[in-house]
């Protein structure tokens, strides 16, 4: 339990920020506490920050408002802290100056705060989401409405899977290519429930690159495989792409060489149906 008056208020800002609101329930779980103790934590906190909350009659529940976003805060090290708070896994960023292991590469494609409350609250409330959206096929910023179901990070980037009105199909949106979300009160098109390919678990297994010698493949196998022949790994068919692009696994051995190419895919006509290029 957080004891502490000040922390209590940072993790209130933290689940504000990120989770874009403020419930009983969410706090209650998080803090050990009784109903109506909570309720006086949040109303405190609506007293100490009148201009970061407004009440909400839907959700029953405050919601934070646009000041709280022109507040100044670390984006990257709050989304740690909230993503640590609500059990996500994710990496801690680095807290002190000497340490044994550091994280070589800066996170480029951290989420802005406002756009991912949003995103999560159309997924708590199960409502419609409009956004502005860029694609490589439209890279000019275009409305698409869409119902969110799961935000989940592949390789190093966000997004949100969620069923597109126009495309009547469940896509992938990055949040980095997501601008202007506004929460619609209609309810979602579509549940995650009827997303086929974010249901169906996929085998996908893995080899150490057919080109390379003997040698090679023995330290691709020790080093990844445990001197195993392969590995088998299972995956949501709607992220397979993107977890072996992020292996950087050859699909097609005979073109993606090494050294470039280590890994390769070994049931690649099982797995073709469920890919996509991105």
């Amino acid at each position: 339990m957080i004891k502490e008056p000040r922390a209590r208020s940072e993790l209130l800002k933290t689940l504000l920020l990120w989770g874009g609101r403020l419930g009983n329930a969410r706090v209650r779980e998080l803090l050990g506490m009784k109903v109506t103790r909570v309720s006086q934590l949040i109303s405190e906190f609506h007293q100490a920050h009148p201009d970061w909350v407004e009440w909400d009659a839907i959700s029953r529940g405050y919601r934070a408002t646009p000041a709280l976003y022109r507040s100044s805060f670390d984006s990257a090290a709050t989304l740690s802290q909230y993503l640590s708070l609500v059990g996500i896994p994710h990496a801690k960023g680095e807290t002190v100056s000497e340490r044994a292991l550091w994280n070589a590469f800066p996170d480029l494609s951290v989420p802005t705060a406002r756009i991912f409350a949003q995103i999560t609250e159309s997924i708590e409330l199960s409502r419609q989401l409009q956004i502005n959206y860029r694609s490589m096929n439209n890279p000019r910023p275009h409305s698409r409405v869409i119902s969110p179901h799961s935000v989940v990070r592949a390789g190093r980037r966000w997004h949100v899977r969620a069923f597109c009105s126009s495309r009547q199909d469940f896509r992938d949106f990055a949040l980095g290519r997501i601008d202007s979300p506004t929460l619609l009160s209609a309810p979602s098109a579509r549940l995650a429930d009827e997303d086929i390919a974010w249901h169906t678990i996929l085998e996908i297994r893995l080899i150490a690159h057919p080109a390379m010698d003997q040698d090679q493949q023995d330290m691709i196998r020790f080093e990844y495989f445990a001197n195993a022949a392969a590995r088998v790994e299972r995956c949501r068919a709607a992220m397979a792409t993107y977890f072996i692009q992020d292996l950087r696994a050859a699909t097609d051995p005979a073109k993606q060489l090494p050294p470039e190419y280590q890994l390769a895919v070994e049931n690649m006509e099982e797995l073709r149906p469920w890919l996509f290029t991105v």
